[in-house]
């Protein structure tokens, strides 16, 4: 039987340029929050935040995406001990 643990290999760790661009845009915003804010702050700040939200959400898909089909072609192997016909 295939061991599923085997996958984890596979997993991409590494984030990509845009999220780490978009991180340390919204990491600005989190230190002038400790400082104080008004209300067109806070927009500002959400509106950042939802952009590095999407950008993780499609790296997530993506993942898990490449993920699964690695899944689907591990698992249509047939096991090593029956030789194919």
């Amino acid at each position: 039987m295939f061991d599923l643990l085997e996958l984890q290999q596979l997993m991409i760790h590494e984030t990509s340029p845009e999220y780490r661009k978009q991180f340390a845009v919204v990491d600005t915003y989190m230190t002038r929050l400790g400082k104080g804010s008004s209300a067109a702050f806070l927009d500002d700040f959400w509106s950042e935040l939802c952009k590095l939200s999407a950008i993780e959400s499609d790296e997530q898909f993506r993942s898990g995406l490449y993920l699964g089909s690695q899944l689907i072609l591990a698992l249509s192997q047939p096991p090593a001990r029956i030789p194919r016909p």
